[in-house]
């Protein structure tokens, strides 16, 4: 009964919100980072600042209204004398003592500046949404890439404990066959030196794995410490040869969101330049103003002694010389389009030479992952070849320790060469733009 309890309690831990918190599935971990990582995180509110910018530019077609209130703590008026004839007169200019002022302005002309100046924060505004498209697909595809690498981290290492464990078993077989008389020194010395290998092999591995698992935390974006305790869910997917010929259009990189994003970058900088040239036309604009002052007494909230004034007219602001700003910023935003367009000029060439290297890299990690299994599968037989030979006598143990550290170079380079098909794969989508495997 005690043991039906125990069992019971233990099948209920297992499957507590805690313990299913411990394990992580790539799903999982592509949701997470497309949520909590700071690389998304910091394109959306770029985009949200692209958004406003847009709204910004329409301050070049609306209205503005200002309002201002004075009073005056202490004064004394300016006098003009008049002369009517034998005596003059000194009439004081009198100056309200509260005056509250309502200005509003409407821009008619500014020789399409602020059109262009919209232009190009809508062009921004459509780049900022490709580059954030981008970045969650660039981020997708980066988990899976470290995800991956973690997993095959903790293979290798799972891989190379075993070896170290065979090696182990076998140093205390050859010690006790010295004992017996049928081994020698040699035996020792080359166990105790195979021993040693697979001690730093595990080291490497070791060490591996948390690099690994805390690239794939950085990638996600959460603290190592935090992600420490989560369990990797999952195999490492079996890439089919035939893969990329099924591919439509590989060869070509307008799926890109992120050269999309460039090219629109370009065309909105040069709608800046156009908004910036616009420096020596003159600007017409309609402007308002209304006025209730005080100029009979000093009181500040009676309503009686109030009066009101206003005017209605047409304005133009015609800059001539401004020490050379004007012509600086538009010579800036020249050499801000021409510095875009090389950028997007560059971006296309890498993009067309990442196409060519990740597509030989795919095949080339692909043939040596189809070789590797092979020989896991020759290495796995020349054990159990060694192992029958050992036990009738027509095999040593050196021929065991062979075969078996044959066997685990080939189990490792088949983890590592199905890991580098994995990596080429994804810069290869990375590098087109393009999904070529669902590895959900």
């Amino acid at each position: 009964m005690f043991r039906f309890v125990f069992a019971l309690s233990a099948l209920v831990a297992a499957t507590t919100p805690a313990a299913l918190a411990a394990t992580i599935q790539l799903k999982e971990a592509i949701a997470e980072a497309l949520h909590s990582s700071p690389v998304v995180q910091r394109s959306e509110a770029a985009l949200d600042e692209s958004r406003w910018r847009r709204v910004e530019s329409y301050s070049g077609f609306l209205p503005t209204l200002s309002a201002s209130y004075n009073y005056l703590l202490a004064k004394k008026y300016v006098f003009t004398d008049i002369n009517f004839g034998a005596t003059p007169v000194s009439v004081p200019g009198i100056i309200p003592t509260s005056n509250l002022t309502l200005t509003g302005t409407l821009p008619l002309f500014d020789g399409l500046a602020s059109t262009h100046r919209y232009w190009s924060a809508q062009g921004l505004e459509r780049a900022s949404e490709n580059d954030l498209e981008w970045t969650r697909f660039q981020t997708e595809r980066e988990v899976i890439l470290a995800y991956y690498r973690a997993l095959s981290a903790k293979v290798l290492r799972e891989v190379a404990d075993q070896n170290l464990k065979t090696l182990l078993d076998h140093q205390r077989d050859v010690q006790l066959f010295k004992k017996a008389g049928i081994s020698t020194n040699f035996d020792i010395l080359r166990v105790d030196v195979q021993v040693s290998e697979a001690r730093s092999e595990v080291m490497n591995a070791a060490d591996n794995e948390v690099i690994a698992r805390n690239r794939l935390a950085e990638t996600l974006g959460r603290e190592p410490e935090v992600f420490a305790d989560r369990e990797l869910q999952g195999q490492l997917p079996v890439l089919p040869p035939d893969l990329l010929a099924h591919a439509t259009d590989l060869n070509q990189y307008a799926g890109r969101k992120d050269l999309a994003a460039l090219q629109l970058r370009s065309e909105s900088l040069s709608d800046q330049e156009a908004s910036a040239s616009r420096y020596w036309v003159p600007r017409v604009a309609l402007f308002g103003q209304y006025q209730l002052y005080n100029n009979r007494n000093d009181e500040a909230f009676a309503t009686d002694p109030y009066r009101g004034a206003y005017n209605v007219g047409l304005s133009l602001n015609w800059n001539l010389f401004d020490g050379m700003a004007s012509i600086a910023r538009s010579r800036e935003s020249v050499a801000a389009r021409a510095q875009a367009e090389r950028g997007l000029d560059s971006a296309r060439l890498h993009a067309r030479q990442d196409l060519e290297t990740w597509k030989r890299k795919f095949a080339y990690f692909g043939s040596v992952y189809r070789s590797r299994v092979e020989d896991v599968q020759k290495s796995t037989e020349s054990v159990r070849l060694a192992r029958e030979g050992t036990r009738v006598g027509s095999r040593t143990n050196t021929d065991m320790l062979d075969a078996e550290g044959e066997l685990f170079r080939a189990r490792a380079g088949a983890i590592n060469s199905q890991i580098g098909a994995i990596e080429a794969l994804i810069n290869l989508e990375l590098a087109s733009g393009k999904k070529l495997y669902d590895f959900n």
